[in-house]
């Protein structure tokens, strides 16, 4: 039986993406679990076409902080959420992820596999 988890975000964290790629990588490499599922969470409502939000300038450095998160986290649940986000909106290649492909817990490999055979 999975656990179940609840992940919400606040304007706090729509401000953090507002102020840049340094600023949600300072939570995305942090320490605080839920302070990355919270920002994950929050990025999916920037990434998603549907609410027309701009992130144009930071859209490819957004990419590779994602792959760099999937190859670099401990927490299960951070992984998945960022492998989420880029199978969701993104489309490989991913170079990162297939440079360290080996760094990435085994559990992962067939969402890995999946996310670099997109198409």
């Amino acid at each position: 039986m999975e656990n179940s988890r609840f992940v919400t975000y606040t304007d706090n964290d729509r401000e953090t993406v507002r102020k840049g790629i340094s600023e949600i990588a300072r939570i995305l490499l942090g320490t605080d679990t839920d302070r990355k599922l919270s920002m994950l969470l929050c990025l999916d409502w920037f990434m998603d076409p549907y609410y027309k939000q701009d992130i144009s300038n930071i859209h490819d450095d957004l990419v590779n902080l994602l792959q760099t998160v999937i190859i670099s986290a401990y927490e299960d649940d951070v992984i998945e959420d960022a492998i989420d986000l880029l199978t969701s909106y993104e489309l490989p290649p991913f170079p990162i992820i297939e440079q360290n492909r080996n760094l990435i817990p085994q559990k992962f490999q067939d969402d890995i596999t999946y996310l670099l055979e997109m198409k």
